[in-house]
């Protein structure tokens, strides 16, 4: 794929490759699952050989053998109030000395604390797995949104438990929405409206009604918690670094209301990405009136709506001006 714009993995990311060293490094957690398991003895000798040459005073110093670089994340870019959503930081070991949970190496929240993560501030690397020197490790964890709305960062950076903090630091803003949702309906619900006229369609943001159609949108469906857009240029279409997160197109809604066709995007979509969650199809996530942020507009079930994919066309940033067909979905 063509990639735009800078390499960095997220919003608002603050990555630095000098090792911090930090007192407080010495919280454990006895959270079991994704999020922890049982204490293990904290080591303070790192495990593996230093490379062939070394004075033999790196053997006492840490930074020496610990090191690591992110090579990839994927963290939500907004969250509801409460709403639950996974994500994952992939780390490099850049040291000299192997990871395992036993040595205390764990992926921690920076300052022991994170909005989202709860009061462990720990993801764990499984029993037994060790991670040696020039090998990544895909971190996995859930987000939790606060009951507040805000902006909230969520920072993370790899920890050996007792000895030092150490590496790039991934740090990301996430946006958290709390207007309740109040359902607007637009018609009766056993009313079919006729199919989109595209030049007659209110674009809510850009009017890509002049792009070519090179993309076939072979189905629509959705499950308690997802919405999946099956296209086939996932992964063709050129990537575009957003503030941090790579993107390469924005899904459509199209929406009738009062005998007019309103056509407006409410998400993006990552490189292979086909599926959202089913909760971001809604006015705090369109954002442009009459279904902006506060409108407290929702999709209506039985109400058939009509989607589409793009590229990126919400803002003013571009990478290929083509879309999907449209196909129609009946809300359930």
């Amino acid at each position: 794929m063509t990639r735009f714009g800078s390499t960095v993995f997220a919003i608002s990311i603050i990555s630095c490759a000098t090792p911090q060293t930090r007192q407080s490094a010495l919280s454990e957690s006895s959270h079991t699952g994704e999020h922890g398991g049982e204490d293990s003895e904290d080591n303070e000798t790192p495990t593996g050989d230093p490379p062939p040459g070394t004075d033999e005073e790196a053997d006492d110093d840490p930074a020496a053998a610990d090191d690591s670089l992110i090579i990839n994340t994927d963290l939500p870019l907004q969250l509801e109030c409460g709403e639950t959503a996974g994500g994952r930081i992939v780390m490099m070991n850049n040291g000299w000395a192997s990871w395992s949970r036993t040595e205390g190496y764990k992926l921690g929240a920076v300052d022991d604390s994170d909005p989202f993560f709860g009061d462990s501030a720990r993801v764990w690397l499984p029993e037994g797995d060790t991670i040696p020197p020039g090998q990544a490790w895909n971190f996995q964890f859930d987000l939790t949104a606060p009951d507040t709305p805000g902006v909230y960062t969520t920072d993370w950076q790899m920890v050996h438990e007792g000895i030092e903090w150490f590496g790039e630091v991934h740090s990301q803003e996430i946006e958290v929405n709390c207007d309740p949702p109040t359902e607007v309906s637009c018609c009766a619900p056993d009313e079919s409206p006729p199919p989109p006229d595209l030049s007659d369609t209110i674009w809510l943001h850009t009017d890509v009604s002049g792009w070519p159609e090179t993309s076939v949108l072979s189905s629509v469906s959705a499950t308690d918690s997802q919405i999946c857009l099956e296209y086939d240029m996932a992964d063709t279409w050129p990537i575009y670094d957003l503030r941090g997160t790579d993107v390469v197109g924005n899904p459509w809604i199209f929406i009738w209301e009062d005998g007019v066709w309103y056509a407006g995007t409410w998400e993006w979509l990552r490189p292979g990405q086909t599926c959202k969650n089913i909760d971001s199809v809604a006015g705090s996530h369109i954002k442009a009136d009459p279904f902006g942020e506060h409108s407290g507009w929702v999709p209506t079930s039985g109400q058939t709506y009509y989607f589409m994919v793009s590229g990126l066309g919400r803002f003013s940033e571009r990478t290929v001006e083509e879309r999907t067909n449209l196909v129609p979905f009946v809300w359930p």
